[in-house]
Parts: structure tokens; C-alpha cells; sequence
């Protein structure tokens, strides 16, 4: 279990600024809450507190993600880290790689097959689950369209080939799950901007926090965030982010029907054409601290990667390699959220381990 905490700031009247070694956080005519900047692992801001921009710099120094997202759902949100972290070395190799049609081909197919894993054992999590909770849906489909899924991956030989499998399978994924909901909380597949109910406005909601959760795994292994290899190069988009997020969308999946099971109804929710379905301001502490500490203890759906050799592979042994084996140890593992974004970023530098030349 992590020690850090999330702070959310959600209140216009909210003064935020340094003292010492410590974030203080006043609320109005309120005393003043100090809370120390080693026990912060991430911030979320709604709408427009005040933070001064020494907050900001510590926060960067420490390498804490913040995720600032718009008041009343009006806007981008923005996402803010470290500066890039490690050597250059790292970063030269994962361009190299992306300009490599080949490898960056094979690296957006072992980032595939991760998800697709991890569609699978979150159905299976899902079917296993006893009364009251839905009746289980027919799980031959949704395991038939992920095998084949895997296989186009497999047989791929363009970026159109792969995204055209990943397609067919999210489909398939979310034709499950709405098979598998209550028709009550009217899921019928996967809508944004705006989403139009419950569970697609908590998808979006755990989507942003798991960007800015792999943003700062990325800055701090000193990668390049807006070079990707499955998602292109496209100006303001942190590419590699989206990559990486991946494989750890299906537990985001599993942690918001959690929330609509167990902690939220409909009356937590407002709905307006304009805006779409969207948490209610009184429910967002719910989602918070169900969320932190779905963020200590995240649902692991695939196995860490295997430590890293001693040696770099050759080219034809890393190609082979889906860098998902778990080590051979009987000491407890982290399954943090943090944690598992790392674990995400040590696969792709195993993967880039062949791009590295001595030297650089």
C-alpha cells in the first residue's frame, strides 16, 4: 500500500501555497490544513483555485502529476509533471524505434496483446462475481473475438492492420459489458464528450486521473511522452501516454463498475444535452477516496515484467518477447496504480533495449 495520498481541489475559495517543506491549504475563513509534500502523490484540481507557482515547481521537483481539469466540464484538460527525467540515451532509442516502421510495428503489438489480456481476465473477474450482482453474460463471444483479436495482431502487418484488431475488440468489450449491466444505468458501449451516462462519465473521469498516473512514470523513466509508437504523432498529445494506458484501461473499467455497485446511484448523477452525464459535485468525494484507494490496491490483470537481463537481447530475441513474465520471487508484490504504470514503462524499455547503442 502506498503511502502517498491524492489532493483534490474543487473549491473556487481555496488558497493553496508553499510553506517550508509542506503544500498549505486554506478554505475560505477556515484554519489553514498543512500537509507535507512527501506524502502527495497526486493533485487534482476542478474549475479555478488558487495555487501559487512555487506549489507547482515543488510538486515537478518531486516528479507529482497533477491533473487540472475544467469547471463544469467545459474545456481540455490539462496534465502536468516533471520535466523529462534519466538520459538521453533511453529517449534517442525510443525514437529511433518509432522511426523504425518494423519495430515500432512490433512494439504496438505487444501493446495490444497486454490489453487484450486484460479484457479477458477482466471479463472472467467480471462472470465470476456472485448474486445479487448481474447475471453472467455469455462469455464465449467476447473470449472468441479477443482470440481473434490476437491473432490479426499476430498477423499484422500495418498500423491500419493493428488498430483495426484493437477496434473489433474494444467493440466487443463493451458489447459484453453492456450485455452483462443493468439496463437501468443505460450502458450500451462506449461515448465521450460528453458521455451520456453513469458509467462512460466515470470512464472519462478514470481515464484522465490513469493519464496523469502515466505521465509522470514516463517523465521520470526519462521518455519522451509525445513520441508513441500505436498512437501518432499529433501536436499538444502525449502519445506515449495513450500507449502505455493501454493495457491498464480494463482495470479503470473494473474500478468504475465498483463504484456504480457499491458507493453510487443515478441521483449522483446530473444530465443535460449540453453537457452530457456528468458526477454530481456532492458524489465527487465518494469517487475520490474510493479511488485512492482503488490506487493502493489496483486490480492487477497482468503479471509485472520479468527483471531485466544483464545483457540487451538480441534484436530477434527482444522481438519475440512480450516482457510480461512475472519474476520468480516469493516476496509481496506492489500492486499499486503507480506501481503498475511503472511496471508499463519497464516493459518498454525492455522492448527498446535492442535500440540502444553503445556510446550514446
Amino acid at each position: 500500500m502506498p503511502t502517498d495520498l491524492i489532493l483534490v481541489l474543487d473549491r473556487r475559495d481555496t488558497d493553496v501555497r508553499l510553506d517550508g517543506r509542506a503544500l498549505r491549504v486554506k478554505h475560505g475563513d477556515a484554519p489553514p490544513a498543512h500537509i507535507p509534500l512527501g506524502v502527495v502523490g497526486q493533485v487534482i484540481v476542478h474549475g479555478a483555485p488558487r495555487v501559487s507557482c512555487d506549489v507547482w515547481r515543488a510538486l515537478a521537483e518531486r516528479g507529482v502529476p497533477a491533473v487540472l481539469q475544467p469547471g463544469r466540464g467545459r474545456g481540455a484538460t490539462a496534465m502536468i509533471g516533471a520535466a523529462l527525467g534519466g538520459t538521453i540515451e533511453l529517449r534517442a532509442a525510443q525514437h529511433r524505434a518509432a522511426d523504425d516502421p518494423a519495430a515500432a510495428l512490433r512494439i504496438s503489438a505487444h501493446l495490444l496483446r497486454a490489453k487484450l489480456r486484460a479484457q479477458m481476465q477482466a471479463a472472467r473477474h467480471l462472470s465470476g462475481l456472485p448474486p445479487p450482482l448481474p447475471t453472467a453474460a455469455d462469455l464465449s463471444p467476447l473470449e472468441r473475438a479477443l482470440n481473434d483479436g490476437q491473432d490479426r495482431i499476430d498477423r499484422a502487418r500495418t498500423p491500419a492492420a493493428l488498430m483495426g484488431a484493437e477496434g473489433a475488440a474494444a467493440a466487443a468489450w463493451y458489447r459484453w459489458l453492456a450485455a452483462w449491466l443493468p439496463t437501468d444505468w443505460g450502458f450500451g458501449g462506449r461515448n465521450r464528450r460528453p458521455p451520456r451516462d453513469p458509467l462512460n462519465a466515470l470512464l472519462s473521469l478514470g481515464y484522465t486521473l490513469l493519464a496523469g498516473e502515466v505521465l509522470g512514470a514516463v517523465q521520470q523513466a526519462g521518455l519522451d511522452p509525445a513520441r508513441g509508437f500505436l498512437h501518432g504523432t499529433v501536436p499538444g498529445r502525449e502519445s506515449l501516454v495513450l500507449d502505455l494506458m493501454e493495457a491498464l484501461r480494463p482495470a479503470v473499467d473494473l474500478v468504475a463498475i465498483g463504484l456504480l455497485f457499491d458507493w453510487l446511484d443515478r441521483t449522483d448523477f446530473s444530465n443535460s444535452p449540453a453537457e452530457g452525464c456528468r458526477l454530481a459535485k456532492p458524489a465527487r468525494g465518494v469517487f475520490y477516496q474510493r479511488w485512492a484507494l482503488a490506487r493502493g490496491d489496483w486490480p492487477q490483470l497482468l503479471p509485472p515484467p520479468a527483471p531485466a537481463r544483464s545483457q540487451p537481447a538480441p534484436p530477434t530475441q527482444a522481438a519475440d518477447t512480450d516482457a510480461t513474465t512475472a519474476p520468480t520471487t516469493a516476496e509481496p508484490q506492489d500492486h499499486s496504480l503507480p506501481r503498475q504504470c511503472r511496471w508499463r514503462v519497464e516493459a518498454l524499455r525492455e522492448w527498446l533495449r535492442p535500440h540502444l547503442r553503445a556510446g550514446d
